[in-house]
Formats: C-alpha cells, sequence, structure tokens
C-alpha cells in the first residue's frame, strides 16, 4: 500500500530525549524542518509516522504499525 498522509516527530537526543517538534499532518513524503529548530553541534532523532491510502487498520490510521523507528542524527556545528 501507498503512504497518503505522514507526520514527524522530532526529539532533542542531549536534552532526556525530549521531544521538540510534531508536525501537523502532511500530505507529502517531504519536510522542511522549521527554522531554527535544529542547532548546530546538536543530536537529534526523528521518527515518521504514515497513513496508507486503503486506510488499513495494520498500516493505517496513525496506528503503531505504520511508525518508523527513531533515526539519529547530528547536526554539525
Amino acid at each position: 500500500s501507498v503512504a497518503r498522509l505522514y507526520r514527524v516527530f522530532i526529539r532533542n537526543m542531549w536534552d532526556d530525549e525530549r521531544m521538540i517538534h510534531s508536525s501537523k499532518v502532511l500530505t507529502e513524503s517531504r519536510y522542511p524542518v522549521p527554522t531554527n529548530l535544529l542547532k548546530a553541534g546538536g543530536y537529534y532523532s526523528w521518527k515518521v509516522h504514515a497513513r496508507d491510502v486503503n486506510e488499513d487498520t495494520e498500516r493505517g490510521d496513525f496506528n503503531h504499525g505504520s511508525l518508523t523507528d527513531y533515526i539519529e542524527f547530528s547536526v554539525k556545528p
């Protein structure tokens, strides 16, 4: 199935993994991170939540089956 709706969640890994951002529901599979959210030298993780087109109960409707793992990344100083 194909996803048509997404949400993005970003955590600050150096601040007790605190959630620092969650997007509104998105209709595109790309997301411009808000300006000034990520700081140089920072360490973050993000997760994408997708909803498939046919609203499958196992992979759609923003349930746990449609979550990616958290991906950790850093921002160059």
